[in-house]
């Protein structure tokens, strides 16, 4: 008979890695207000508390082996501030209820920010520290019965949608000798934008959306006034006149609609050698300058496309169409 034997779990896979999948399983994922009561809250020492209490547990033989009576008031009562202290760790977690409000968006690269609602209830809560993964720790002290919400930022890589995953609170107050946490899992994500191009070329131009001739026409317009030249600025619309006369550099602008021109921002109109993540990062450099320049585009993708506009909604529904395009893989990982 085969016998094989095998180690259990614990040591297979490791413990934080235990852990993890134990806390997913009895909390998958939390809905509206989470109120932490003893089923959610965790307290184990920290090592200066391990280090007090092996410090009074000598403190303890010492005095049996010898029968000091001094030594036995001195270690029962650090015994007492020790369960004191045990006691209140637990009490500044234990009430407190948390929500969740926003999540934000962020270029690829940049910081994403979830915002989360804490409620201290009817205890005051001393040097409660929030942290989510790849992010930096926020701590926050809480008077009884007072409402504050935390702003929490995770570093973001590739675009696409970005889960808050996992976040713990945790806290060592009074002493730092206990080490009382919770977990709270929202579905909140949020949304990472392809990080634009450093120094794209020149806008791309299509045709006038009246007469079908070429961008550079400048049409039948009748002129507006002059503005200060912008990058990507047609030539044909220098006002070279005020040029010459060393006035500087500005542009002609036009009223009308023969003369107006149509933007394109077309994906397969890129060069072939630039792979994927190339073409979108150019693609959301332009969407920004168009936005920034005030001027209306289109932008045609191979699965979808957006038509001519401007505006502020305009530039989102592109920069989310950017940020979702097919072949995207994934991005961050839940906690």
């Amino acid at each position: 008979m085969d016998i094989t034997f095998r180690s259990p779990l614990l040591f297979r896979v490791g413990w934080r890695v235990w852990w993890r999948d134990h806390i997913r399983r009895l909390h998958p994922v939390d809905q509206g207000v989470v109120a932490l009561r003893q089923n959610r809250v965790y307290v184990f020492p920290t090592w200066r508390g391990f280090g007090f209490l092996f410090t009074v547990a000598l403190m303890l033989l010492t005095s049996l082996n010898y029968a000091i009576s001094l030594g036995f008031i001195i270690t029962f009562l650090w015994f007492g501030v020790i369960a004191a202290t045990l006691a209140q760790t637990f009490r500044n977690m234990w009430g407190l209820q948390v929500a969740p409000i926003s999540a934000g968006h962020v270029f690829a690269g940049g910081q994403i920010t979830f915002t989360v609602m804490l409620e201290s209830g009817k205890e005051n809560r001393e040097r409660l520290i929030l942290l989510l993964e790849d992010g930096d720790a926020e701590i926050i002290s809480l008077s009884s019965g007072q409402t504050h919400s935390v702003t929490l930022r995770r570093t973001t890589q590739q675009r696409g949608y970005l889960p808050m995953g996992r976040m713990k609170i945790f806290t060592e107050a009074p002493l730092g000798l206990w080490r009382a946490w919770s977990y709270v899992h929202f579905p909140l994500r949020g949304l990472v934008f392809p990080a634009p191009e450093v120094l794209p070329p020149l806008l791309p131009y299509g045709t006038d959306r009246k007469e079908g001739a070429q961008s550079g026409n400048v049409g039948s317009d009748d002129l507006a006034g002059l503005r200060e030249y912008q990058y990507g600025d047609p030539i044909q619309r220098v006002a070279w006149k005020a040029v010459a006369r060393g006035a500087g550099w500005f542009s002609k602008a036009f009223e009308g609609g023969q003369g107006q021109q149509h933007i394109v921002l077309d994906f397969s109109r890129l060069p072939i050698a630039m792979d994927i993540e190339a073409r979108l990062s150019r693609l959301t450099a332009w969407v920004l300058l168009c936005d920034r320049e005030n001027r209306p585009f289109s932008l045609i993708l191979p699965m979808a496309s957006l038509p001519l506009s401007k505006g502020i909604v305009h530039t989102d529904e592109a920069l989310t169409l950017l940020a979702l395009f097919p072949g995207y893989v994934g991005n961050g990982r839940e906690q």
